[in-house]
């Protein structure tokens, strides 16, 4: 699954922003993109929950993703913000990654690979 490979990146960002001192400018390019990813595939699972029913499975996923892409651009936002103020670089010093959510969806990838091996073998 393209969003736990994408999970270690979305960290290195999240982290990254929140290292003391000044951001550097390539922590945000790639948070962007990352971000991008993650938002393209929050797009594909709204598309498939609405295709294929709205599982517990499939809604979980997507709820996980929108996590992941809110993380993202929480910790862009604190790391390059409008107005600096001391409780947003308190904020942004105490990011610590994905955290339960990113295991959450290892999890979820793992009970997708099983369910596509069963439809597999039921054929």
């Amino acid at each position: 699954m393209q969003a736990v490979a994408l999970q270690d990146e979305a960290d290195a960002v999240i982290l990254g922003c929140a290292r003391p001192g000044e951001v550097p400018c390539e922590v945000a390019r790639v948070g962007r993109a990352v971000a991008g990813q993650y938002g393209r595939l929050c797009g594909w699972v709204a598309d498939l929950v609405v295709t294929a029913g709205s599982g517990p499975l499939p809604r979980r996923t997507g709820e996980l993703l929108r996590y992941h892409l809110a993380m993202i651009d929480t910790a862009l936002k604190l790391a390059f913000p409008k107005c600096r103020s001391e409780r947003l670089e308190r904020h942004r010093l105490a990011l610590t990654g994905l955290g339960a959510p990113a295991r959450e969806l290892r999890d979820v990838e793992f009970a997708l690979r099983e369910r596509i091996v069963e439809l597999e073998s039921s054929r």
